[in-house]
């Protein structure tokens, strides 16, 4: 005490001193936490891609749905080879057959007879309820399961079709019945009686292929009784606008069709294309009132390059191995990330933005008064 009286200078040296050593200590401490600031935001940075690498987000093939044929089953010899084909080409897809009665026999019979506006809404409520089809599939209609998986496009598509192959499919109806053995008199008794009684009520409610019946001699009743087509096609004055926009919310519409094909007459009506039964002249899709004036979206597919016109040689759903793996190939297994997963992903992450910004305001705040701590010591 009395050296620091008897030496004033030295006694401002030392506070001096002593300052000047406490504001080197903030210094070192603000350096300190700004290196600590550092390496959380790289280490939390560092746990972002870890959990974004961790979290689940699987890519898989988009289901199929395929739906067969006349007087076919859902799981006959002919649709678990399709399915069997596809699956070996691409590893993990989930295929489901659409059935009308999980008995075999039963339902090959109800493709034959039944009303088919309530056999659809069977089958939309039947992809509605499975979990794998949620976030959509492709569809692969054989013969008139083709004219039908696209009926289910324009009034269900919930779980939604990206793509739709269709494969000698009576899309324009039929004029007219499979041609009958000489010596098949069942057969052409059969054929008498559905051109006779096409239009009748009892056919129109009963028997499958009355319903996609389309004579031009006969168009006007046609357009009044059919159960079906008639609607499916938008041909009626009072169209359906939500059937154009679903058609054409496709990816892709591929219409296949048997170059040598005498089951589905004519065979044409796989393209949309319209056959004059006297004079056999045939008018394309694109020369149609149905194409022209969009009745169904088929030009806004086609504008756009996604509606394809395609040909297989050979009769009706003959469908060789090479075949059906050269198309599968070209237009199925498609990989996409399941939405569920995205969701859980998305919801992980906002969680970890959360904990950052948590972290980034604990950080923030100590900073802010260490600064503060260090700005009152210079101005002491």
């Amino acid at each position: 005490m009395g050296l620091e009286r008897r030496n004033p200078v030295l006694s401002r040296h030392r506070n001096f001193s002593a300052g000047f050593t406490g504001g080197v200590e903030l210094i070192s401490k603000t350096v300190r936490y700004i290196r600590t600031y550092f390496k959380m935001t790289r280490l939390i940075s560092l746990a972002s891609y870890l959990l974004c690498l961790a979290i689940p987000i699987l890519a898989s093939p988009r289901p199929i749905v395929i739906w067969h044929g006349l007087g076919d089953s859902y799981n006959s010899d002919g649709m678990q080879r399709v399915a069997a084909l596809i699956q070996e080409m691409h590893p993990g897809i989930f295929v489901h057959s659409v059935y009308l009665n999980l008995e075999s026999s039963q339902d090959s019979k109800e493709s034959l007879l039944g009303r088919l506006d309530d056999q659809l809404a069977f089958v939309c409520d039947q992809l509605a309820s499975i979990p794998e089809l949620e976030h959509g599939f492709d569809g692969l209609g054989f013969s008139q399961g083709g004219l039908f998986l696209r009926g289910y496009v324009e009034r269900c598509n919930s779980p939604k079709a990206y793509k739709l192959l269709t494969f000698g499919s009576p899309q324009n109806g039929v004029a007219d019945f499979p041609p009958c053995n000489a010596r098949d008199f069942v057969c052409r008794r059969r054929n008498t009686f559905l051109k006779t009684q096409a239009y009748s009520q009892l056919a129109q409610e009963s028997i499958t292929v009355a319903q996609y019946y389309r004579n031009l001699d006969q168009y006007d009743t046609y357009l009044e009784r059919s159960g079906f087509l008639a609607d499916i096609n938008n041909e009626r004055q009072v169209k359906n606008a939500t059937y154009a926009e679903n058609l054409s919310s496709l990816e892709e519409l591929v219409l296949y069709l048997f170059t040598e094909d005498e089951t589905v007459v004519p065979k044409e009506t796989a393209w949309f294309a319209e056959v004059d039964k006297k004079t056999g002249v045939v008018t394309p899709l694109g020369e149609r009132q149905i194409y022209i004036e969009d009745w169904l979206g088929l030009k806004a597919l086609g504008e756009s390059g996604r509606l394809h016109f395609c040909s297989i040689e050979g009769r009706h759903m003959r469908i060789t191995n090479e075949t059906m793996i050269e198309i599968a190939t070209k237009y199925l297994g498609t990989e996409v990330t399941l939405e569920t997963e995205k969701g859980e992903s998305m919801e992980q992450q906002e969680t970890l933005k959360e904990i950052v910004g948590y972290v980034n305001d604990i950080l923030n705040e100590r900073l802010q008064q260490i600064f503060a701590a260090v700005a009152g010591q210079a101005y002491m």
